[in-house]
C-alpha cells in the first residue's frame, strides 16, 4: 500500500479493541526512522510491549504518557515541547477524546507537527472539529459472523491522494498488522512454484500434447507464483486416496506443505510430506491466520485439505479471507486446496485460477484462466496408489 496518502494529519478512528493503536504504530514505524509515541491512556510500559509483539523496534520510539494529568492545556504545551526535543519523522498521539470537543483545541493539534501524524479516538470523535480538519480520516472496526472475527480499516477521506480501497480487511499479528487487499488472478506469475512429479497421476499422451501446445508449464502439471488450483471431490474412499496421491506427486518438490484442517488418513500418504494440522475451530480470530502463516513458513506452494471444513463452519467469507491473507504476507505463495463432499458454486470458484470436480471416475475443469484445453477425463485406478486421467 502507498504510504503517501500518510503523508499529512491522519485521524484514525473506531471502538476499543479493534486494533487501532497496533494499526498506527506500525504505520509509524514505516514513515520514517525516529517516531514519537504520545500517550493519553496507555502507559509506556504497555506501549513497550505492544511494539514487542509487533516485532516493531522500541528504540525508534520516543514514549511520553500524560495518563496521570488532568489539565489539558499543560499537556498541549509538553507535547509541544517534547516534539522539539524529540524531532521526530513522525508522530502518535494515541487518544485524542482526551481533549475537549473545541475547534481551537483541535486546530492546535493539527497545527503543532510539520511530520505526519496519526491521531488515534475512539466514537464519537469521527464527528468533531479534528475530523473535519484532518488531512486522512479512517474508520477501524470489526464484525463477528458465525463465531468469526473480521477486523476492517475504512477509508472515509482523504486529501493527499487516492486511498487503496474503499474498505480493507486486515489482521493483528506476531511481527504487525496486515492490510489484506484481494488477490487478482490476473497477476499470476509465469514461474513455477512447484512441479508434480506425475509419478501417481499420470495424464494420457494427448492430454499432455494438449497441454503442451497451450501452456508449457501445465504440460509438468506446475503450480504457477501466486497462482490457486481447488480440487472439489466427492466424499468416497477412492476420492480422497485420489487427493493423497496429487499431494504425494507434489512432495517430490521440496518446497512443499501440507496444511490439514482435518486429518487425511496416514495409510493414504504413501509419502514424506511435512504437514500439519490447524483444527477448523482456531480459525475464528487472528491467532489461526498467524498459525497458517507460521505452518507455510518458507514454502512455495501451500496444500490445503479440508477446506470445506472452513466454509461449513464460518461461510466462504471467511475461506477468502485466510486465501487473500496468505497472499498478502506471500503473494508468490501458491496454493492447492482441497474440498470433500462440496459443490463449486460461483462464490468459492472466485477464488481460485483452476477449479477441478472430481468425483466417481471422472474429472472435469470446471474452470480456468490459465490454459487448460481439455475439460473432461475418466479416470482409473492403476496399480497401487496410481491413477489414469484420459479425455473423455
Amino acid at each position: 500500500m502507498e504510504l503517501s496518502v500518510f503523508s499529512g494529519f491522519s485521524l484514525i478512528y473506531g471502538a476499543p479493541g479493534t486494533g487501532k493503536t497496533s494499526l498506527a504504530l506500525y504505520l509509524a514505524d514505516k514513515l520514517g526512522k525516529k517516531a514519537m509515541y504520545v500517550g493519553m491512556y496507555e502507559n509506556g510500559e504497555r506501549i513497550r510491549r505492544k511494539l514487542e509483539y509487533l516485532g516493531l523496534d522500541a528504540g525508534k520510539f520516543a514514549i511520553y504518557d500524560f495518563i496521570n494529568i488532568s489539565e489539558h492545556k499543560a499537556v498541549l504545551e509538553m507535547i509541544g515541547e517534547a516534539y522539539v526535543k524529540e524531532s521526530p519523522d513522525v508522530v502518535v498521539i494515541d487518544g485524542v477524546n482526551y481533549f475537549p470537543e473545541d475547534r481551537a483545541v483541535a486546530s492546535a493539534l493539527y497545527r503543532m507537527f510539520d511530520v505526519p501524524v496519526i491521531a488515534i479516538g475512539e466514537e464519537p470523535v469521527g464527528s468533531r472539529p479534528l475530523a473535519y480538519m484532518a488531512d486522512l480520516l479512517i474508520e477501524v472496526g470489526q464484525r463477528f459472523r458465525k463465531g468469526a472475527r473480521y477486523r476492517y480499516v475504512r477509508f472515509l477521506k482523504s486529501r493527499l491522494g487516492p486511498p487503496p480501497a474503499s474498505e480493507l480487511s486486515f489482521v493483528v499479528i506476531r511481527g504487525g498488522p496486515v492490510l489484506i487487499e484481494p488477490w487478482d488472478e490476473g497477476k499470476t506469475s509465469t514461474r513455477l512454484a512447484a512441479v508434480a512429479s506425475m509419478k501417481r497421476v499420470v495424464f494420457a499422451e494427448e492430454a499432455v500434447k494438449a497441454l503442451t501446445s497451450a501452456r508449457q508449464e501445465y504440460a509438468k502439471l506446475g503450480l504457477l507464483e501466486g497462482s490457486r488450483v481447488a480440487d472439489f471431490i466427492g466424499t468416497g474412499p477412492e476420492d480422497v486416496a485420489l487427493a493423497a496421491a496429487v499431494f504425494c506427486d507434489y512432495a517430490e518438490s521440496a518446497d512443499v506443505v501440507l496444511v490439514q484442517t482435518i486429518p487425511l488418513a496416514e495409510r493414504l500418504l504413501k509419502c514424506r510430506l511435512e504437514r500439519r494440522l490447524i483444527p477448523t475451530e482456531e480459525l475464528n480470530d487472528d491467532g489461526g491466520l498467524e498459525a497458517f502463516k507460521d505452518a507455510v513458513g518458507g514454502a512455495r506452494a501451500l496444500l490445503l485439505y479440508g477446506a470445506e471444513q472452513i466454509v461449513r463452519r464460518y461461510g466462504s467469507g471467511r475461506l477468502k479471507l485466510l486465501l487473500d491473507f496468505l497472499n498478502a504476507v506471500r503473494p508468490d505463495l501458491a496454493i492447492l486446496a482441497v474440498f470433500s463432499g462440496l459443490e463449486p458454486t460461483p462464490r468459492l470458484n472466485v477464488m481460485f485460477n483452476t477449479v477441478w470436480r472430481i468425483e466417481d471416475g471422472r474429472a472435469e475443469v470446471v474452470k480456468s484462466t490459465l490454459g487448460w484445453p481439455v475439460k473432461s477425463f475418466k479416470v482409473e485406478r492403476r496399480g497401487e496408489g496410481g491413477y489414469y486421467f484420459a479425455p473423455a
